[in-house]
């Protein structure tokens, strides 16, 4: 987080006109059936921050279908039944969310949740071990050109 601090700092600095920030952290383990994966927007402090940010989460969520059939529509954090998001303050996404800027955080199913209809988790047990080395390429593949779908209808509205 320190880096991603002091690079959003600068860039509020700078008055930079950030339309949205896409964060992509843990998307590769998995290893029960569903594929299910999280998107997190989360953002106390400001509600009008929070909401620009789900906006970006909607935006990911719409053109799964288009771009990566394969995958569920995503849990999204917080989410009806879920009094905040668990990723809030835990990752990059939110050194920009304390700027101003919107953002959004999408990684593998790693938290309990959304609310009590949710699947179980299936949180990565070698996470930033040495052992943290199991990919599933084509699940990390399908997310990731989900979140560049949206960045690059972000980027050019």
């Amino acid at each position: 987080l320190i880096g991603s601090r002091a690079y959003a700092r600068e860039q509020a600095l700078l008055a930079a006109k950030i339309v949205a920030v896409f964060q992509i952290d843990m998307i590769g383990y998995d290893v029960n059936p569903g594929r299910t994966f999280e998107l997190h927007v989360g953002f106390i402090p400001s509600v009008d921050v929070q909401a620009r940010s789900a906006r970006l989460a909607d935006l990911i969520a719409t053109l799964i279908p288009q771009v990566s059939p394969s995958l569920p529509a995503p849990q999204v954090y917080p989410g009806a039944g879920s009094p905040g998001d668990p990723a809030e303050s835990r990752s990059d996404h939110y050194s920009f969310q304390l700027e101003g800027y919107a953002a959004c955080l999408a990684s593998e199913d790693f938290f309990v949740g959304p609310g009590p209809a949710a699947p179980p988790s299936e949180p990565n047990p070698n996470y930033h071990l040495p052992a943290d080395n199991a990919i599933n390429t084509l699940y990390a593949a399908d997310i990731a050109r989900a979140v560049a779908a949206a960045a690059w209808i972000a980027a050019t509205r």
